[in-house]
């Protein structure tokens, strides 16, 4: 029996498929190995970059301590320049002032200590003669009059010798008077009777009461 043919129906719309290209595999084992795609040469790697020289790491100062201060930076003084010289003043002579007396210092003496002051005058004695020459004599003790003193008390001697002087008058005393002030009055000559001779007749009188208080002076009998 005749098939009938089956009426076509219209071609139905495909969408167009992109198969990739399969490679042919080989026929026989025998055949040539296929040829593998060739892979281009890799490019030569760029240099890589060097580093950059470090710089050469310059001196660490040590850490200072924490408890020690800090040093004070030091500033720079600038330069002095040395003034010019002054002129030298003129010298002006001061007025120099007259130096103003000074006050003596009275001096005391100590209470076992007699204060003596002599003074002599010729008198009637004179060169040849025999006559008594005169001593005024002054006591004190402490600044007080000594008034109880008497010719015992009192001491006389003659230094150095007059020429044609053939005595001296060391004591004897011809005449003594108390004045009750602390002054007495004395009169001397030279013993044995023997003249005076013109000269500088130098004595010493010295003294010496019962309070065992002593003192002496001395002094200058002038005979012309």
């Amino acid at each position: 029996m005749a098939s009938k043919s089956t009426p076509k129906k219209g071609a139905a719309k495909k969408t167009a498929v992109v198969k990739k290209p399969v490679p042919a595999k080989s026929e026989s084992k025998g055949g040539a190995a296929p040829k593998k795609p060739v892979k281009s040469a890799p490019k030569a790697a760029k240099p890589a970059p060097r580093p950059p020289a470090k710089p050469a790491p310059k001196p660490t100062k040590p850490a200072a301590s924490k408890d020690a201060p800090a040093p004070a930076p030091i500033e720079a003084k600038p330069a002095t320049v040395a003034p010019p010289p002054a002129p030298t003043p003129v010298p002006v002579s001061a007025p120099v002032a007259s130096p103003k007396p000074t006050a003596k210092a009275e001096v005391v003496a100590p209470s076992g200590v007699l204060t003596i002051s002599v003074q002599s005058s010729q008198g009637m004695a004179a060169n040849g003669n025999t006559h008594p020459a005169n001593l005024l004599v002054i006591v004190t003790s402490a600044g007080v009059p000594v008034v109880e003193l008497s010719k015992d008390h009192f001491t006389l001697m003659e230094h150095f010798e007059v020429p044609g002087q053939t005595a001296p008058f060391s004591n004897n005393i011809t005449s003594f008077r108390n004045a009750g002030t602390g002054a007495y009055l004395l009169q001397v000559k030279p013993i044995t009777g023997a003249p005076w001779r013109s000269g500088h007749h130098l004595g010493q009188l010295l003294i010496s009461d019962d309070d065992e208080r002593q003192g002496q002076a001395a002094f200058k009998l002038i005979i012309r």
